[in-house]
């Protein structure tokens, strides 16, 4: 979390908060601005943001607006930061659900008199416990401590104990085989398409502002300028939501697809 404080012209913001007054307007440039209160970023990524903010509004000569926009970025960054968290830690505890699932099934279905051998893989290399009864027994207390809910809060993310539990998670019934096979079946989605609609969304909003504020205006019947795209990739760029260097196309052949595909 980090916070600031602001001081945009609200006389140009008027569309985007209307029940702020003129009295209002008069009092926020009289104490100099306005807090501004960040959740979801650090110093170092604000200052990442201010950085590439006046770059842009320099190469698009729309210099005299940074302030403002500097404002909304930030206010609706902060709207849609929470959802996209959000799909991603989703994904994420799906993704851990799946792994534990299939570790635990593993050692659940292996028979009795069959060898079995635990192997971790670090970063140097595998490394493997090759004695049967060892690995089973290191198997066995980890498969206890998920079924009796005996291990530190959060670390296989917030899905697990409802994939293997259901809504008994609870109670102190046992890991049922079905849900444990189930979980283990599960087919994580990336949630590429709700990501791009979050950022189309961020995009249309900053486009409001550009519209009727600036010159990097559009005629009537085009959805996006190739001027307004290059703007709004340098100013995704800059909270980290794209990457230049990942991305085959022109910056503003992607922000133009986008659009089309997710609005």
């Amino acid at each position: 979390m980090y916070e600031t404080k602001l001081n945009p012209d609200f006389n140009k913001l008027k569309t985007f908060f209307p029940n702020i007054t003129d009295v209002d307007v008069t009092r926020i440039q009289e104490e100099g601005g306005v807090p501004v209160i960040l959740e979801y970023m650090s110093e170092a990524g604000y200052l990442r943001v201010c950085e590439g903010l006046r770059s842009a509004v320099i190469k698009y000569g729309i210099e005299d607006h940074y302030a403002e926009l500097l404002y909304l970025i930030l206010q609706k960054n902060e709207q849609i930061r929470e959802r996209y968290d959000a799909y991603q830690q989703n994904y994420s505890d799906d993704q851990t659900s799946k792994e534990v699932a299939k570790f635990l099934l593993a050692y659940k279905e292996s028979k009795p008199n069959q060898h079995f051998q635990l192997v971790a893989k670090p970063v140097t290399g595998s490394v493997a416990i090759k004695d049967t009864a060892v690995a089973k027994w290191m198997c066995e207390q980890i498969y206890k401590a998920i079924e009796t809910k005996d291990f530190p809060l959060g670390v296989f993310g917030e899905k697990l104990l409802y994939d293997l539990f259901g809504d008994d998670f609870n109670s102190d019934i046992p890991i049922s085989i079905e849900r444990l096979k189930a979980t283990a079946e599960l087919k994580p989605r990336k949630p590429t398409v709700r990501v791009k609609k979050l950022l189309v969304e961020f995009c249309l909003y900053l486009q409001v502002y550009l519209l009727n504020e600036t010159k990097l205006t559009a005629l009537p019947d085009v959805l996006l300028t190739d001027a307004q795209a290059n703007f709004f990739f340098d100013i995704l760029e800059s909270i980290g939501y794209v990457d230049r260097e990942e991305i085959e196309s022109e910056p503003k052949d992607y922000i133009h697809a986008m659009f089309r595909n997710h609005i």
